[in-house]
């Protein structure tokens, strides 16, 4: 029952009872103290539950409406990975020598040796096994380098185009001993509104020569980031003469 019911039950209860004034105002004050006790109570709770109910509101409110600055968020956030995809690759291409790439040629080298001698005299080339440990080691380190950067189908051209570790050909060769340190890559996004997935790069290279001579070649390019963080496709342009560097150390 309802305060308001209550009170209106007691009120006729108390017009059919032959009560003195006195007595009367003692069983009004007496139920006016039970309602008001009653509504101490109550009026907390109400508004509490009013008040919880404001707060849920605005909260979902808050996490549904759109706010433009979590759309830069997500922007800046997905250009961060495309730049450092790019830098990841480009650092990887040209740190020189590769301890663990020289291990794994070196091994290819001995078992291509390993075939070629237990070949037919006149025998024509020949490749790997698709199943040999020596080739899966090399699959496994393309992997590891350069997988995480590019798309699937990027990363299937790798090896069968030779642009995994283009730059370190050759220094499982004991006569070939130059080195490369990256000092600086500066990745940009294009500016051209039509191309937004493709970023500009430049890149600072320390050349050190078979013979411990330091030369300094800028490298200039292009690489189109077809997924977040991923490369679809990646081109140098300019090599700032350092290909004939390498070519001279290699001996051609």
């Amino acid at each position: 029952m309802s305060l308001s019911n209550e009170f209106d039950e007691r009120f006729k209860e108390m017009k059919h009872i032959d009560r003195s004034n006195e007595a009367r105002r003692t069983s009004l004050l007496k139920l006016e103290r039970k309602v008001g006790k009653k509504n101490r109570y109550i009026a907390p709770i109400i508004v509490g539950i009013a008040m919880i109910a404001v707060a849920t509101f605005l909260t979902f409110s808050l996490i549904n409406t759109e706010n433009p600055s979590n759309h830069l968020a997500d922007e800046i956030a997905s250009e961060d990975k495309n730049i450092a995809a790019v830098r990841a690759v480009l650092k990887s291409e040209f740190t020189v020598p590769n301890k663990e790439y020289i291990l794994i040629q070196k091994n290819i080298n001995k078992k291509m040796n390993e075939i070629s001698q237990n070949l037919p005299e006149g025998s024509a080339g020949f490749q790997l096994p698709a199943d040999s440990a020596e080739l899966l080691a090399y699959k496994e380190l393309v992997k590891k380098t350069y997988g995480p950067y590019y798309t699937d189908n990027a990363y299937e051209h790798l090896i069968p185009t030779n642009q995994a570790f283009q730059y370190h050909l050759s220094t499982e060769l004991e006569e070939v001993r130059y080195q490369m340190n990256v000092m600086d890559i500066q990745v940009n996004k294009s500016k051209n509104e039509s191309s937004p997935k493709n970023y500009d790069f430049v890149a600072q290279i320390e050349y050190t020569n078979n013979a411990g001579k330091v030369s300094h070649h800028e490298i200039n390019g292009m690489a189109i980031l077809s997924e977040v963080g991923r490369i679809g496709k990646l081109s140098i342009r300019d090599v700032g003469g350092l290909l004939e560097k390498i070519n001279e150390d290699k001996g051609y």
